[in-house]
């Protein structure tokens, strides 16, 4: 039997969290023959009250990048910033202008003033509960990962190069994700394999971006979604159609387990 990690956004589903119907039976057809299916996504657990996601039957998850590990509703790992590293990413954020959004198990933490927040709206529904202040100092806050936004006044270039001194920086897209330095989607796809007791060379890592290419590189096989940058096609075994041309699906079918 086989371990399969899917990432969420661009893989799994699209920018409108609609998951194809292909890889819906797609998936179940896997779980029936017996092997484990895995969220692996940036994603906190608290970042998923996504209705979609219901029905298919994903046995585990590794969740903001490695930070929390969950198999069977069972945590096997979990990890939080510090007051002081979350100070330090706040504080580095005044700095060069960019906007923090911290991540945790239950809530989203963000500065209520940034002037896009009304267009994050569908993205903060799908947090399990409303937003928080990140203006607010809470000692007992659990903060697992931040996801800093570029502004137009924003120094990206010196806000990445300042922060990687002490976290892992994945710049993308107008944003830079930060995880602890121990942390990323590899780390956590390990965990969950240890735990299994599970050769890596059964994993299969399905992908898309950039906060992928630690766990596509990782996995026994790694397969990169149509819509791609090059950087992770270049890592990928092979690239599959992206997700409205059944992607997943096709790719099941080529590695004969469908």
């Amino acid at each position: 039997m086989s371990v399969f990690f899917f990432d969420l956004d661009g893989t799994l589903w699209d920018e409108n969290c609609i998951i194809p119907e292909s890889t819906k039976e797609s998936l179940n057809q896997l779980h029936e023959a017996g092997h484990t299916l895995c969220i692996c996504t940036g994603r906190t657990k608290g970042f998923l009250n996504v209705p979609c996601l219901d029905g298919i039957p994903f046995d585990g998850g590794v969740y903001g990048c490695g930070t929390h590990i969950v198999y069977r509703n069972r945590d096997l790992y979990d990890t939080y910033l510090s007051p002081e590293e979350i100070s330090l990413i706040t504080g580095c954020c005044r700095t060069y202008r960019l906007e923090p959004i911290l991540e945790g198990p239950e809530y989203m933490y963000i500065n209520p003033a940034f002037r896009h927040v009304s267009e994050m709206q569908k993205a903060i529904r799908q947090y399990r509960n409303p937003p928080q202040s990140a203006m607010d100092e809470q000692p007992d806050r659990r903060v697992q990962k931040a996801t800093c936004i570029y502004t137009a006044e924003s120094n990206a270039v010196r806000f990445n190069r300042d922060i990687a001194q002490h976290f892992t920086v994945i710049a993308r897209g107008g944003l830079t994700e930060i995880v602890p330095e121990n942390c990323s989607k590899a780390s956590g796809m390990h965990c969950l394999l240890d735990f299994l007791h599970m050769d890596k060379n059964s994993s299969y890592a399905f992908g898309d971006s950039e906060n992928d290419l630690p766990m596509l590189s990782y996995a026994g096989h790694g397969i990169a979604m149509g819509s791609s940058p090059d950087s992770v096609k270049q890592t990928a075994e092979f690239v599959t159609g992206d997700i409205h041309a059944d992607g997943i699906y096709n790719a099941l079918k080529k590695l004969q387990f469908i």
